[in-house]
């Protein structure tokens, strides 16, 4: 038999029967629009910084910046007065890629925008 086959054979049986790496069941994203049913209009912005305080860019020093930028006029005239914004963090450990792309990854399927 040849190899290429059972690569082709071993790839469709484990795309067949694949999990995530964390073992959890995937979560039904019902949230791409950013109104709701109710007409309540609202995005979802991420923030994926590292909590640690050693870092200059830490979620201490930038959320405070984001939510004081997010009252200037200049920025609220930006978007229609209808439009509410919410900040999620996400502590990305030590500034790592590998926890970046987790982060990403939760901050996706808790409906960020």
């Amino acid at each position: 038999m040849d190899v290429r086959w059972l690569i082709t054979l071993f790839a469709v049986v484990c795309v067949g029967d694949c999990q995530n790496c964390r073992g959890e069941e995937p979560k039904k994203r019902d949230c791409d629009n950013v109104c709701d049913e109710h007409n309540t209009c609202k995005i979802r912005a991420a923030l994926l910084l590292p909590r640690n305080t050693t870092y200059d860019a830490c979620l201490s020093a930038v959320e405070p910046v984001l939510e004081l930028a997010m009252q200037d006029k200049a920025v609220q005239e930006a978007f229609p007065s209808w439009i509410q914004f919410e900040w999620l963090t996400y502590d990305v450990t030590d500034c790592d890629a590998a926890y970046a792309v987790i982060s990403a990854i939760d901050a996706y399927n808790d409906c960020t925008h």
